[in-house]
C-alpha cells in the first residue's frame, strides 16, 4: 500500500511539473534542447559494488522511469550494465582508485567541484539516493568513517 502511494505521488508531482512548465533546464548542458523541456532524475548510487545492478538500484530505476530523463551517478564498474540497459551515466572514481593515487591528489576539491558539476549539468528536478549521500560518501573514503556522518 506504501508502495503505491509513492507512485501515485510521483506521478501527481511529474504532472504538476509538466502543467506549471517548470522543467525547462536552459543552462542543462547535457541534455538536448527537446529534454531540457522534460523532468530529470538523478539516482546517486556511488557504493555499489558489483559488476550488476543491485536490487535497491533497479528498483529506484523502474520507479522513476516516469521521468524523460533518468541518469545514475556510480562507479566506472557499472558503466557496461547502464549501457546495456540504456540508461545514462555519470561516474566518479572508485574509492579503491582514490586510495592508489595518493595523497598528493587534491580529491577533496575534485570531488566536490565533479558534483556540483553532474548537479549543474544534469539540472535535475528530483535526486534520489542508493545507499549514502554523495557528500557523505566521499567525505567517509577521504578522512575515514569515523570522522564523517556515514555509519
Amino acid at each position: 500500500m506504501m508502495r503505491q502511494l509513492q507512485n501515485i505521488g510521483l506521478r501527481f508531482a511529474l504532472r504538476g511539473l509538466r502543467i506549471l512548465g517548470v522543467t525547462d533546464k536552459e543552462d542543462a548542458l547535457l541534455l538536448s534542447q527537446l529534454r531540457k523541456r522534460g523532468s530529470v532524475a538523478l539516482i546517486w548510487a556511488l557504493d555499489e559494488t558489483e559488476d550488476h545492478l543491485s536490487a535497491g538500484l533497479s528498483d529506484k530505476l523502474a520507479k522513476l522511469s516516469g521521468f524523460e530523463t533518468v541518469v545514475v551517478v556510480c562507479p566506472p564498474r557499472l558503466f557496461s550494465v547502464l549501457r546495456s540497459q540504456g540508461h545514462f551515466f555519470e561516474t566518479l572514481p572508485a574509492p579503491e582508485d582514490i586510495g592508489r593515487s595518493g595523497i598528493s591528489s587534491n580529491w577533496e576539491l575534485y570531488l566536490r567541484r565533479r558534483i556540483a558539476r553532474i548537479r549543474k549539468n544534469w539540472g535535475p528536478d528530483f535526486e534520489a539516493v542508493e545507499g549514502p549521500e554523495p557528500e557523505l560518501y566521499f567525505d567517509a573514503i577521504l578522512n575515514g568513517p569515523e570522522n564523517s556522518g556515514l555509519r
